[in-house]
């Protein structure tokens, strides 16, 4: 009774951990871009998604995301694995937004590793390759024929006072520590994002859901490497390997109750009894009493195998007939107690012992 509740359980375990909603309708694209949780397009079900990434598809080609405080932006790219979200102002222009104020309240996004920079206006003969330090950056989207919009870290200002001195400051922002790279600030930003942390289960091939009933929001991670197969596939194994587990535990079960109920029974004593040679007929093998020489039929028989000690002047030492092998008597006695052949070559000279005593009896 134990396996099959055991087994009812693991069921129970499978059905309760099914994901709310069908994990083929909210994996769609929009465009090139999959998206999925935690993402959701607005025409999704709302469980397919995580509270505030709701997405928007404009013109089936183009996901967008829309910041309560700072207005639309179009999604580059989604990093699942790193939970990252590149994105751009549709004008291709997104320092113009910084300067206009990114606010990310309400959101569950942030910049990862912000840096304050100093945006500057330079007029036509202050050349931005000039500026220094290394880390300021030219901002094409802003600039004109006749004068050069430049983003500098705010640190590093007081390395580049000269390079500055025809340039008039325009504001100070916060941007991702990438604009010191080698992309132009006006390719877009990224942000990250921390909770639902889906990592561990996205870089093992898993799928992020939210789990469990319909309205809490608990998140879990179904396949991948991790918890392995699909629900089909746990069945199948629960099934296949849970009843032949069954039989064999059942089987066992039997086996130890019919072996509590033979050692009740006399009869089976005689079956349980130690399989070695009886005291009479090991005392018909023949006995050697070693002299000082300690000199044996065999040159280089001088050690007993059974207790590995080199045999000594006066000791006794018994051999089993047919393969003629010395043992100390006290050794080789209590080891044909309990087997019959030679600890050396293993033969059995049972029978040639029996015919030992037959004929000492005979002979008396």
């Amino acid at each position: 009774m134990a396996v099959i509740e055991i087994v009812f359980a693991s069921i129970f375990l499978v059905l309760t951990l099914q994901p709310s909603t069908s994990i083929e309708i909210c994996r769609v694209l929009c465009g090139i871009q999959p998206i999925h949780f935690p993402f959701r397009l607005d025409s999704q079900p709302s469980r397919c998604g995580y509270p505030r990434f709701d997405l928007s598809c404009k013109n089936e080609t183009q996901a967008t995301l829309t910041l309560p405080f700072s207005g639309d932006f179009a999604v580059v790219n989604i990093d699942y694995i790193f939970q990252n979200i590149w994105i751009n102002d549709l004008d291709h222009c997104t320092p113009r937004r910084l300067l206009q104020g990114l606010n990310l309240s309400g959101t569950p996004f942030e910049l990862p590793h912000p840096r304050s920079y100093t945006v500057f206006n330079c007029s036509s003969s202050a050349s931005s390759t000039a500026l220094e330090p290394a880390e300021s950056r030219f901002i094409s989207c802003l600039s004109g024929t006749d004068f050069s919009v430049v983003a500098m870290p705010t640190e590093r200002l007081d390395l580049s006072t000269s390079s500055t001195a025809s340039c008039s400051e325009m504001a100070k922002v916060l941007a991702p520590v990438s604009w010191t790279g080698g992309s132009d600030p006006g390719d877009g930003i990224m942000l990250t994002w921390k909770e639902p942390d889906c990592t561990l289960c996205e870089s093992r091939a898993g799928t992020c859901m939210l789990f469990k009933n319909d309205t809490g929001m608990d998140v879990g991670c179904s396949g991948g490497f991790s918890n392995g197969l699909s629900i089909e596939a746990k069945f199948g194994i629960m099934f296949g390997v849970g009843i032949p587990v069954s039989f064999i535990l059942g089987l066992l079960f039997y086996l130890k109750v019919n072996d509590g109920h033979n050692d009740q029974n006399p009869s089976s004593e005689a079956s349980s009894a130690v399989k070695g040679l009886d005291g009479q007929i090991i005392e018909t093998y023949p006995m050697t009493l070693l002299g000082e020489s300690r000199r044996l039929a065999r040159p280089g028989d001088n050690t007993c195998s059974i207790c590995l000690c080199e045999y000594l002047a006066k000791e006794t030492l018994r051999t089993i007939p047919g393969c003629n092998h010395y043992f100390h008597a006290d050794c080789i006695d209590e080891w044909l107690t309990l087997n019959v052949a030679c600890p050396l070559c293993r033969s059995s000279p049972e029978k040639l012992a029996s015919d030992v005593a037959s004929s000492s009896s005979l002979s008396s």
